[in-house]
């Protein structure tokens, strides 16, 4: 039976909570009223769909990209997968007189590993200023997840010559399907999390909800921000268009920015539910500009399910993706930056998470006392790839062997009662052997185990019939997120988890 939510801005006001100053004023745009409520089932719940496998001799573009690294040129880029001939090129747009151009910089062979990702070989790459060169020998070491014809998230590599050689670093992408332009008849609601940004330090939100309309090519968000623990953002209102270019059909923000240097953000909203926004701002490490998701950096997102999501089934699937942490300056001998990871292979009984439990146990309530509470049921329990190569330790999830650790868990916590796919209670679980630790390295306090947690919030959906799982935390919140350097100490700094349903 359909029933009426109550509105969405009363469920806003219920989650107001202690401001943690941020002034409404950074946000720009005028607030209009939400709808009077989102229709949802009840009584019922979404599971996953049956995964159909796609033609063998399928060609994937995507566009987006939500991460800003510097020294890359990834920045609104596209990538097609040509699973034919088994090849990846990806270009992006470049600032040229004034004008963005759209220019090739990556091109490489890729092959399916065991573990799910797809293992990337770059025979040309850009340096740090952009420049396209063939590689002797080709870049080994990216990689990427597909959910073909609905997104990728990809870690491509750039180099950076050195008077000792060439090394590499990472160049983390988030792309989505953008064969056309947004043709809703009735407006369709998104949920999202904002991407971390190396160069900003304080954030105006952390998470959101925007509801999407089209009227020709022009394209509306009804957005409404949030910050983890803390009172809502004002929501707001902001309009781009739509245009077929040639990376696709793209909406550009603000309306008639496309083509511009002066462009903001560029959204690529796919017909399967993916959202991926590219968004550089004209003032990096400022927040004058706020964007269409009010964060003042890219978003991942996914189309609201039309009813509440089956908990059990959604952490009980498995995923890889990306952990993000671009504030992490941690040496290593990896870019610890952007980690290949897995979750949901393990389970809170599994032998490989026992170091994990023990972690959490010794901290909770007592010791470093850094664990509040200890996982729920709605855990996933999963970490990232590390194995031993010729230069040192990397994180690799393509080796023959490849398995990832059980050093960090997501406990989603509580879907909200009225909208489906929306977690806003998360936490996320650090152990002590999460980088620049390791088994044989442990993270320990007073001789201990070391572990912490902090508050998150997730979003979830499904993206042609496979789950897909985001997750946002901020250095701002009580307590905040944080990460252990390599003396041990715990430095406050966003991480960001990005899930796909691992193909089967």
């Amino acid at each position: 039976m359909l029933i009426a939510a109550r509105a969405f801005q009363s469920w806003f006001v219920a989650r107001s909570r202690k401001s943690r100053g941020i002034r409404s004023k950074t946000v720009r745009y005028s607030v209009l009223g939400w709808p009077a409520a989102i229709l949802v089932l009840a009584g019922c719940s979404e599971t996953a769909k049956t995964v159909t496998s796609p033609s063998a001799d399928k060609v994937n573009s995507y566009f987006g990209n939500a991460f800003v690294v510097q020294g890359t040129a990834l920045a609104k880029s596209s990538a097609t997968f040509d699973h034919t001939a088994r090849q990846v090129a990806v270009s992006a747009f470049i600032v040229n007189q004034k004008t963005q151009v759209p220019a090739e910089l990556i091109n490489g062979t890729f092959a399916a590993a065991d573990t799910g990702f797809l293992g990337i070989t770059e025979n040309f790459a850009p340096n740090s200023s952009g420049v396209i060169a063939p590689q002797n020998p080709p870049l080994t070491g990216a990689w990427a997840v597909e959910i073909p014809g609905g997104g990728t998230l990809a870690n491509f590599l750039s180099v950076t010559s050195s008077g000792v050689g060439v090394s590499t670093r990472a160049a983390p992408a988030a792309m989505a399907e953008n064969a056309a332009c947004p043709n809703f008849s009735d407006t369709t609601y998104f949920f999202y999390v904002m991407v971390p940004n190396a160069s900003l330090t304080t954030d105006v939100a952390d998470y959101g909800a925007t509801g999407i309309s089209s009227q020709g090519s022009a394209i509306t968000f009804r957005t409404q921000p949030f910050l983890i623990g803390a009172s809502r953002p004002v929501g707001f209102n902001a309009t781009g268009g739509c245009s077929e270019t040639n990376l696709g059909a793209l909406t550009s923000f603000p309306l008639n920015s496309f083509g511009s240097s002066s462009n903001l953000e560029l959204i690529s909203i796919g017909q399967s539910g993916l959202l991926v926004s590219s968004f550089n701002s004209v003032n990096p490490g400022q927040l004058t500009e706020v964007g269409a998701f009010g964060g003042g950096t890219g978003v991942i997102g996914v189309r609201a399910p039309a009813s509440q999501l089956d908990v059990g089934a959604l952490v009980g699937t498995q995923y890889n993706g990306i952990l993000y942490s671009p504030q992490n300056t941690v040496p290593a001998t990896y870019d610890i930056t952007t980690l290949a990871s897995a979750f949901g292979n393990h389970t809170a009984a599994s032998s490989a998470c026992s170091g994990l439990q023990a972690a959490l146990a010794a901290n909770h309530g007592q010791g470093g006392g850094g664990v509040a509470s200890l996982p729920s049921a709605n855990t996933l329990f999963g970490g990232e790839f590390l194995s031993a190569g010729s230069a040192g330790t990397v994180n690799d999830p393509t080796g023959a062997n490849g398995s990832e650790n059980c050093d960090v868990a997501i406990d989603l916590g509580q879907q909200d009662s009225s909208s489906g796919g929306l977690f806003p209670n998360a936490t996320v679980f650090i152990g002590s052997n999460f980088p620049p630790y390791s088994t044989s390295n442990p993270w320990t306090c007073g001789g201990a185990p070391c572990a912490v947690s902090f508050p998150a919030a997730a979003v979830a959906g499904q993206v042609n019939g496979r789950y897909v799982i985001f997750v946002s935390t901020s250095a701002a919140s009580t307590p905040p997120a944080q990460l252990p350097d390599n003396f041990g100490n715990l430095r406050s700094q966003p991480v960001g988890i990005y899930l796909f349903q691992k193909s089967q």
